[in-house]
């Protein structure tokens, strides 16, 4: 994967479509695994990583430099297709689009889009006030990574990951009350 992303920084045409043919299975894993502890489906798995694999690789300057970098930045493209897809839907439930559901499958879909919103937001803060604190969360919670590998990821100590996602924890879930 690593010689991918480098043979891709150095101008390879056909090491985009090598790089997402090798994770495209993972990645879609990933989505199918956050995507299940929202009680409606906002989105189909499949969808959510091609959208974001459409950002990610559509824009041609990913300078993702090792295996852990392009996840993390997967994580966040997820992430944000994720939260523009609830707040269309939010949209279209206010009018700008008709939806054909069930008043109790609406119901559904906006409290779990109400949340996915919540936690978006209370994520925006967190990165505002300290940025590799909110990288914890997305490789831990987005990606799936473990604690050993999100260090690695982010050069800093196994330690530092703990006690910054403990903090991470409680600031979230402070937030979110």
């Amino acid at each position: 994967m690593t010689r991918l992303l480098a043979a891709w920084r150095a101008g390879d045409s056909a090491a985009p479509d090598a790089l997402l043919n090798l994770v495209y299975r993972q990645l879609r894993n990933i989505a199918a695994g956050r995507l299940s502890r929202l009680s409606v489906p906002v989105l189909d798995p499949t969808e959510l990583v091609n959208e974001a694999m459409l950002r990610l690789l559509g824009n041609g300057s990913l300078d993702a430099q090792n295996r852990q970098h392009f996840f993390s930045i997967a994580a966040t493209a997820i992430r944000y297709v994720l939260v523009d897809t609830i707040r269309r839907q939010h949209a279209d439930k206010r009018g700008n689009g008709v939806v054909d559901v069930t008043l109790s499958g609406a119901e559904a879909i906006s409290a779990a889009g109400d949340r996915w919103l919540d936690v978006e937001e209370a994520l925006r803060a967190l990165e505002q006030q300290d940025p590799r604190k909110c990288r914890i969360v997305e490789l831990t919670f987005l990606v799936g990574l473990n604690q050993q590998e999100t260090a690695e990821t982010l050069g800093v100590s196994l330690t530092t990951v703990e006690r910054d996602l403990r903090f991470a924890k409680a600031w979230l879930r402070e937030h979110l009350s």
